[in-house]
């Protein structure tokens, strides 16, 4: 079916459209709503652009029912921080599109932390009649609450395989291959996707086959907000998250060097000798040659305690109470 969002025209699943519009209907009288949007246990499916899709048909839809909203790139979240902070600011009935991009084990951490988040905001915000849009990277990695009790709907996204003979390689000789084709999605309703979970959890088996979805259908690859505006957006909280990374990875590091530094300077205060305390350093994975345990001995302050030196200019003591700078006059305590 058709509808108009930002004075375009845009098709949807009819099926789908009249399951959005029973959210549409209710959520005036006192609801949030959460769907889930997953991508069949894969990458690259399509997950992102049905769920932007599903934003704007809703974001069009309530507009039209009297609740005035406003879908725009602002409302798609790559943090899930930044979605609650800001979902608390928005007036009723606004939509929010949550995307987990990143996939793998930085995935699952920043999912369980977003459900986290989400549990607490409506614990403490009572029913702000918003409508959040989950895109998950699996379904059954999910908190039992958020899956089956807070979530409405659960869209899950997988693609189809299609054998053709083409000639490939211009030799004129045709050869087999698999098409691999997105744009299909399977719906399941409250009902359907609890007896999903459920069966999931008895049998350990992740499969979102287990239960007959209440119905298929398909989208178009078409991008409501524009494509390059989004894959910009999307980039540029990656490599936020990417930098975040990095600086938790130095400050490990860093803190890791300071306590190896403090148990050389214990060791040898207690009277063992380099070598003894390099064998002793073997034993925590710390390999270190008797100049560098030396070395690191030798470096300690007018009060006799260990400097760790953290990469960009400082250095700890060691007594933790004190930071000390390095600078072009000498040591100074903060």
């Amino acid at each position: 079916m058709k509808y108009i969002f930002e004075k375009k025209e845009y098709a949807i699943d009819g099926l789908l459209a009249r399951q959005l519009d029973t959210l549409v209907y209710n959520v005036k009288k006192d609801y949030d709503f959460v769907i889930i949007i997953t991508g069949d246990r894969a990458v690259r499916v399509g997950k992102s652009v049905l769920a932007m899709q599903v934003c704007a048909y809703l974001s069009a839809k309530l507009n039209e029912a009297g609740m005035e909203n406003k879908y725009t790139i602002d409302d798609i979240y790559f943090d899930n921080q930044e979605m609650m902070e800001a979902a608390f600011k928005k007036k009723p009935y606004h939509v929010n599109h949550y995307d987990e991009g990143r996939e793998g084990l930085a995935a699952n951490k920043a999912m369980k932390s977003m459900q986290h988040d989400l549990l607490d905001f409506f614990a403490e915000c009572g029913q702000m009649n918003h409508i959040f849009v989950i895109v998950a990277p699996d379904f059954f990695k999910l908190n039992e609450e958020i899956a089956v009790a807070r979530s409405e709907y659960l869209i899950n996204v997988y693609r189809t395989e299609e054998t053709r003979e083409v000639d490939l390689y211009k030799t004129g000789t045709k050869q087999p291959v698999v098409l691999l084709k997105r744009g299909q999605f399977e719906f399941f309703d409250r009902r359907t996707k609890r007896n999903l979970y459920d069966k999931a959890q008895s049998t350990r088996r992740r499969n979102y086959g287990l239960i007959k979805a209440n119905f298929i259908g398909s989208f178009s690859n078409t991008y409501p907000l524009g494509e390059e505006e989004y894959r910009i957006k999307k980039k540029k909280a990656l490599s936020r998250f990417t930098e975040k990374k990095e600086e938790e990875k130095r400050t490990k590091e860093n803190k890791k060097q300071m306590f190896r530094n403090k148990f050389i300077f214990k060791l040898k205060n207690d009277g063992l000798s380099a070598s003894q305390i390099q064998t002793e350093l073997e034993k925590y994975d710390y390999t270190l040659t008797t100049r560098q345990i030396n070395t690191i001995y030798q470096e300690y302050n007018e009060g006799g305690e260990v400097r760790g030196k953290l990469g960009n200019g400082n250095y700890y003591n060691f007594r933790g109470d004190e930071k000390i700078n390095n600078t072009n006059k000498g040591l100074t305590k903060e």
